[in-house]
């Protein structure tokens, strides 16, 4: 686990690295104090700081008196773990794809409750209450409050 922390933290140093830079590119407002900008550079900031620290930690550590080594993680596809990683990365794929189509309060609230019973959740009245209040709230709030159109899809002739 070593060698992969280590690694994962200098992948994510350089990805933030990345972001703060193409984020120098970024128009500026005279008038602005914090302009389209501040987000992503924090965000970067975080990311690397974060990285930063996981690649100290395992730099860092002594191991354990009479431990043994630990086995590597594997990237077969045989692997459970990354059967779910792939299968993850296919539920926020679909989303992508729905968001506009299908629109944002249908697929959500589906994505939500696949991801959940992907990391192991078993709760399915709350999971059903959590995956279709949350996206009912940020949809509310990105519409009334901040005035942002969330794509409503297949409910375009019947909610608006």
């Amino acid at each position: 686990m070593k060698k992969a922390n280590i690694v994962s933290g200098l992948v994510g140093m350089a990805f933030s690295a990345v972001v703060f830079i193409r984020t120098l590119g970024f128009r500026e407002f005279p008038n602005i104090h914090m302009g389209p900008e501040a987000f992503p550079r924090l965000m970067a900031g975080g990311l690397f700081v974060c990285s930063l620290i996981l690649a100290l930690q395992a730099l860092l550590a002594k191991p354990a008196a009479g431990a043994q080594a630990e086995e590597s993680p594997t990237l077969s596809p045989l692997n459970k773990g990354m059967q779910r990683l792939f299968v993850g990365i296919a539920i926020i794929v679909l989303y992508a794809v729905g968001w506009q189509p299908v629109g944002f309060l249908v697929v959500t609230p589906l994505a939500m409750f696949a991801i959940m019973l992907l990391v192991g959740f078993r709760k399915y009245l709350k999971m059903a209450v959590f995956s279709v209040l949350m996206p009912l709230i940020i949809f509310y709030a990105f519409s009334f409050f901040l005035n942002v159109n969330m794509p409503l899809g297949i409910l375009s002739g019947i909610l608006w």
